[in-house]
């Protein structure tokens, strides 16, 4: 993993690159899906061969998405007025990303949890919600609550390293009077 910081006089951009990692995973949902197809293969009919493609294809992206979600491109990248966050399997594109004004951000914290996201309980039948403090990303986004936006942005990186481009963010922000610019501490959760 790589996390790269890029900082001019008026621009800030933060990528967490995993090229590697996704490279090796990638390979290895290719052959846990090969795993699982051969056997099938083997024993279906040639004349039902489109009809088994059409069918696993959900599956396999599914496989894939699992051995790969961990490794995608992160970007933050803060302009004077605006914040952009991105996450990307691609090389990352600016222009895709969610851009919030740094008016409206509240707090940005990073925060170390205990615990996993499946331990938590899920209301199927109400409106999807983004799960707030979410035990894989370390550094959380905070906006105001007319707009009730919350983004979490370093899956799986260490805390040293969060609370480190939390503080870069917070001394670059430093113009805005309403971030909450206290050190950065390890928080558990």
């Amino acid at each position: 993993m790589e996390i790269k910081i890029e900082e001019t006089e008026d621009t800030l951009k933060i990528i967490k690159s995993c090229r590697q990692e996704l490279k090796w995973a990638f390979i290895i949902g290719i052959i846990c899906n090969i795993c699982l197809i051969y056997p099938l293969l083997k024993e279906t009919p040639g004349e039902l061969y489109f009809g088994f493609a059409l069918f696993y294809t959900p599956i396999f992206l599914l496989i894939q998405c699992l051995f790969c979600y961990r490794f995608s491109y992160e970007v933050i990248f803060i302009k004077e007025d605006y914040v952009c966050l991105l996450s990307s399997f691609r090389k990352p594109n600016i222009y895709n990303a969610k851009k919030f004004s740094t008016k409206n951000i509240i707090k940005i914290s990073a925060k170390k949890f205990n615990g996993s996201i499946l331990l938590r309980s899920h209301n199927i039948f109400k409106k999807a919600k983004p799960i707030k403090d979410h035990p894989n990303y370390k550094i959380h986004f905070y906006f105001k609550e007319e707009t009730e936006e919350y983004y979490a942005w370093g899956y799986e990186i260490p805390i040293e390293k969060a609370l480190q481009i939390v503080d870069k963010i917070k001394i670059f922000l430093k113009d805005s009077k309403n971030i909450q610019f206290e050190k950065s501490e390890k928080q558990e959760v």
